[in-house]
């Protein structure tokens, strides 16, 4: 008699794992284009998804919880989203190998399913951070419906127990860590070349308050904290990191010439004899510039009266409007030239600094009609600055402002001065010098690490660079 032949074992069905393939890639995709689009924005420039106040990515990007991820894993969001599509491909294309050479693919089918898992509460803990903060953030919806379908897929459409069975826990968790590592580290050089959200504000922590409470107040509620109001409280409140830097943007002001300025001011916050006078040129979609004049706005707050003064020119990063960058945009006018005629034209008003500020602020969505909106919102009448940005005169002193930038070879913004001498964008320094009357030489400052050398990690210019 005859033997029977084996039944050939089934063959392992792998549309699913295909499915999960394509699924990484466009997941990959979709996060490679985010990060650009982050790249555009801490270089000053407006993303697709900078859509209006409440349909944006960028403040989603630039939120507290983002800058902490950021921070934290040297990544920012956008790149933990590649770095799980490219875990999701790695441990798909493993599937389909394996299954070809008829291996079990019960560890990759596994770390799908945990991956999967893991992307669902990702999806759960960033759309929760999106409400918080009260926006919709289009590019991350898009991330949330792929994650979502993939989960969909790896739950339905791979064979075997959902869960990892006796014995394959290991194997499991040795090839998704495997995998999800080398994507990670891949990660971290470009995430830490990545620029930070600037945070306004960092430098000024407050200190234990001194006021003390009459016996007969009513209320039970401690005063708020206030901020160091002496150089070596100020100093004191510092962390390492920032005293160094501190030290080392001290060092920059006190080796720099002074040189005289070209133009008299037409727009002056404070007296003109001030013992700290900061000159700044600066462009509205500019991130950094955004976070120095939120910082100035503080120190006009807490510096004792008469103690600084601060010039604002322009310098807006587009060519329409400046002769010192190629033109490349179009014949409309541009967010950015409206912004710095705008400002220009603001002036002599009373509430320029305020609505200069509110320009800043709206920074993530401004648009040419919310710069019009904004700067028409005080003391000038629309009908008036439009007029006025159209003026010859406006748009010669819009030119001023960029001839006397570029006597300082300026490669970015914001470009500042401090009594004449150019420095690093650096609050503490300015907010120290208010504090020690303008004396870079002050005894305060000797509790100061020795600065750095330059090319070592010392400050340089912070701006990001213009075209």
């Amino acid at each position: 008699m005859s033997k029977k032949a084996p039944t050939p074992a089934a063959p392992v069905p792998t549309r699913g794992a295909l499915a999960l393939l394509v699924l990484g890639l466009l997941t990959s995709a979709l996060a490679v284009y985010q990060w650009m689009e982050l790249l555009t924005l801490r270089a000053g420039g407006a993303t697709s998804c900078g859509i209006n106040e409440h349909v944006n990515c960028e403040t989603v990007w630039n939120s507290d919880f983002a800058s902490a991820v950021h921070d934290t894993l040297g990544i920012p969001i956008a790149g933990l989203g590649l770095v799980w599509g490219l875990s999701a491909v790695g441990l798909a294309a493993l599937y389909l190998a394996w299954a070809k050479a008829g291996r079990s693919v019960r560890p990759a089918a596994s770390g799908l399913r945990l991956l999967a898992a893991a992307g669902v509460v990702s999806v759960a803990v960033f759309a929760s951070v999106s409400a918080s903060v009260g926006v919709v953030c289009p590019t991350c919806l898009g991330t949330y419906v792929l994650v979502l379908a993939f989960a969909g897929v790896a739950w339905r459409g791979l064979p075997g127990p959902l869960m990892p069975q006796a014995g394959e826990w290991g194997g499991t968790l040795q090839w998704t860590v495997g995998i999800s590592a080398v994507a990670f580290v891949a990660m971290l050089m470009p995430g830490r070349a990545t620029p930070h959200a600037p945070k306004a504000g960092a430098f000024l922590p407050p200190v234990a308050s001194t006021q003390t409470r009459t016996p007969d107040s009513s209320s039970s509620t401690p005063p708020p904290p206030a901020p160091p109001t002496t150089l070596p409280e100020f100093i004191t409140s510092l962390d390492p990191q920032q005293r160094q830097f501190l030290s080392d943007a001290l060092a920059v002001y006190r080796s720099a010439t002074p040189k005289l300025a070209a133009y008299p001011p037409r727009a002056l916050y404070g007296p003109a004899d001030a013992p700290v006078k900061v000159l700044e040129w600066t462009d509205s979609k500019c991130p950094h510039c955004k976070a120095l004049v939120e910082e100035l706005a503080l120190i006009k707050q807490h510096a004792p009266k008469g103690s600084l003064s601060v010039e604002a020119r322009q310098f807006p990063l587009d060519g329409q409007c400046n002769p010192a960058i190629p033109n490349r945009g179009p014949d409309a006018l541009s967010v950015r030239c409206a912004a710095a005629r705008a400002t220009v034209c603001l002036e002599g008003a009373k509430d320029f600094w305020e609505l200069r500020e509110k320009l800043f602020a709206a920074q993530a969505f401004l648009d040419t009609d919310k710069v019009m909106e904004i700067a028409s919102s005080g003391s000038v009448a629309r009908p008036q600055l439009e007029g006025c940005m159209t003026a010859p005169e406006t748009i010669g002193k819009l030119r001023q402002d960029v001839e006397y930038a570029m006597r300082f070879n300026i490669q970015g913004t914001p470009l500042v001065l401090v009594n004449g001498r150019e420095v690093p964008p650096s609050a503490p320094l300015i907010y120290a010098l208010v504090l020690s009357g303008g004396n870079p030489d002050a005894p305060g400052f000797s509790a100061l690490p020795p600065p750095r050398s330059r090319g070592t990690g010392a400050p340089g210019h912070e701006g990001h660079a213009h075209p």
